[in-house]
């Protein structure tokens, strides 16, 4: 029974995380615009609990961090949710089955899938679409939101990890 109510305060963690975070990043003026972009904290949040998660927590946290990520940035649901829900999946079965979830293997992964996850944007959203002068986007806005998510993935992850080891880790 413990199990379970531990579980539950986690999972419950996670989610005013994500509310909380959703509405730093999505409120206007909250925080600063640096190099013409803001972090994707959900990002982040999806990433870092897929580390500690066993594969299926991992994707509804991953598909429930998209669908926000899609309607606080681009406005339709569908990119960030398909492939946020895989990458956490692939992340969380790799975490847990393959390389131990380290700090480094974290970073290893977050900066794949960081790098990743906004190449699929600009290559779907901007080349694909046949929008012009994709090149000054990327370089104005797309490469400060990858480095800026990346860096703020790491003291997300220590407070993951704190949550992960206060609340138990359910096994």
């Amino acid at each position: 029974m413990k199990e379970r109510s531990s579980s539950f305060f986690r999972y419950l963690a996670y989610a005013m995380e994500i509310i909380l975070l959703f509405v730093l990043g999505s409120t206007p003026h909250l925080l600063p615009d640096i190099f013409g972009a803001k972090p994707t904290l959900l990002l982040c949040v999806a990433l870092t609990a897929a580390i500690f998660e066993r594969e299926i927590p991992a994707m509804v946290i991953g598909i429930v961090c998209g669908v926000l990520i899609d309607l606080g940035y681009s406005n339709s649901i569908g990119l960030f949710t398909i492939a946020l829900t895989v990458v956490c999946f692939v992340v969380g079965y790799a975490a847990n089955n393959l390389v131990m979830a380290t700090f480094p293997n974290f970073l290893l992964y977050a900066l794949v899938s960081v790098g990743g996850m906004f190449m699929l944007y600009f290559l779907v959203r901007f080349v694909w679409a046949g929008v012009d002068d994709y090149g000054t986007y990327f370089m104005n806005h797309l490469l400060s939101r990858m480095i800026q998510t990346y860096i703020c993935s790491i003291p997300i992850y220590f407070l993951n990890r704190f949550i992960w080891h206060t609340l138990g880790n359910g096994e």
